[in-house]
């Protein structure tokens, strides 16, 4: 199974190009779920509320925290570690571009982990 998200495919203020990314990204997380939970014995993982990172400061911080979390639980079964995902202002573009950044190298190496390379 190769990936289809492309994790730094996305620019602020460009609507289209967050719903294509959000979809690919929420994808790519069910694939990390899937993998886990066709392990023997299986890892079965809670699913996040990670569809929509949303467009106002509240529901940017809902997808934040909750990616984080899925973050976590994943983490351990790649060995894989990484910055607290939850932590970065959308409004400003530097930071946010860094974010994407480190997001899209995580996203790497837990592809690499789990043979969706």
């Amino acid at each position: 199974m190769t990936t289809e998200f492309d994790p730094t495919d996305f620019l602020p203020g460009d609507r289209a190009g967050q719903g294509r990314w959000e979809i690919g990204h929420y994808r790519q997380h069910a694939h990390y779920l899937e993998f886990l939970a066709g392990q023997n014995p299986p890892i079965i993982l809670a699913e996040m509320p990670i569809v929509t990172m949303g467009n106002t400061d509240l529901e940017r911080k809902i997808f934040l925290n909750a990616h984080q979390v899925a973050h976590e639980l994943i983490r351990p079964y790649a060995n894989v570690t990484g910055i607290d995902l939850a932590l970065v202002d959308f409004k400003n573009e530097e930071e946010f571009f860094v974010w994407l950044d480190v997001h899209a190298s995580e996203h790497a190496l837990l592809d690499q982990a789990f043979g969706l390379t």
